[in-house]
């Protein structure tokens, strides 16, 4: 695990969950002695990192009302969600200035094979952006809004939280989702700088990464463990919900946090680089 060198964040909070992203661009960290390592001998080692470990997968999914379409003959991918001829229907996608921007999704929808995105082509992605923008309700700033839109049926495509639209369906709402070209992304455990309670928080996050815990969460909700022998504890069922389940995650694109956090010649990072693109493109 590791100590926070950034004294903008709290340091009354032993322990803290991120997105890689933010951590990466905010702090510097190091791995303070006593972490059991083992503990993360079957997890991903790009995830066992100086700056956190990870904790758990999520992903966004292309998703649509039930009422409109169906998995025989809705969208399978960004392709078909920019093909407003073929998949007619108001969507919802996210804004630009969020966790997630659409940047991904419009590079792929316009050809480009997703081993081959980074660096992501921003003039290329808005080129894109602006022939669906007609076509777009809403563009979400909050998690609930895409799952809302679809449930109450004013959007029929769009692109969701896959735990929140998998909640929803379970609940017996018209929506259901596909998991191909879905972004998955993960979360990180980190200890804060100045933490006074070290040795207990190392001990939660090793407690959190075990099989047994990994599985429990996922019973809880749908989110994929990175620990692979927490599988071994889950039901088959319920396992095909995850987005870390094999079959799923061959279908999906892992988002490169990293490159979003690099910064140009100015000490812009691509995501604030993205962000006033995005300012003065909403305006157009």
């Amino acid at each position: 695990m590791a100590e926070c060198a950034c004294d903008r964040l709290p340091t009354w909070w032993p322990r803290s969950k991120s997105a890689v992203g933010s951590r990466r661009a905010l702090v510097a960290l190091r791995i303070p002695p006593g972490l059991d390592r083992s503990v993360f001998a079957d997890f991903p080692q790009e995830v066992v990192q100086p700056f956190g470990v990870g904790t758990e997968v999520y992903a966004v999914v292309i998703a649509f009302n039930t009422k409109k379409y169906t998995q025989g003959n809705g969208p399978k991918g960004w392709a078909d969600f920019w093909d407003v001829t073929r998949f007619p229907g108001p969507r919802v996608l996210a804004g630009g200035s969020g966790i997630t921007p659409p940047i991904e999704f419009a590079l792929v929808a316009d050809g480009v094979p997703p081993e081959k995105l980074y660096p992501l082509d921003f003039k290329r992605a808005y080129a894109a952006l602006s022939r669906i923008k007609p076509d777009v309700l809403k563009w979400t700033t909050t998690p609930a809004q895409p799952s809302e839109a679809l449930i109450s049926g004013d959007a029929v495509i769009g692109v969701s939280s896959q735990g929140r639209i998998q909640l929803a369906k379970e609940q017996g709402a018209p929506v259901d989702y596909v998991w191909n070209q879905a972004l998955t992304e993960h979360s990180w455990w980190t200890i804060l700088k100045g933490a006074k309670n070290v040795k207990n928080a190392q001990k939660f996050i090793e407690f959190a990464s075990r099989p047994e815990s990994q599985a429990a969460l996922a019973k809880l909700s749908p989110v994929g463990p990175l620990n692979k022998k927490a599988f071994d504890l889950i039901p088959a069922e319920r396992a095909k919900l995850l987005p870390t389940y094999p079959e799923n995650q061959a279908k999906t694109i892992e988002r490169n946090v990293a490159w979003w956090t690099q910064k140009d010649a100015s000490g812009k990072s691509n995501l604030e680089i993205n962000n006033a693109m995005w300012n003065a493109w909403i305006l157009q």
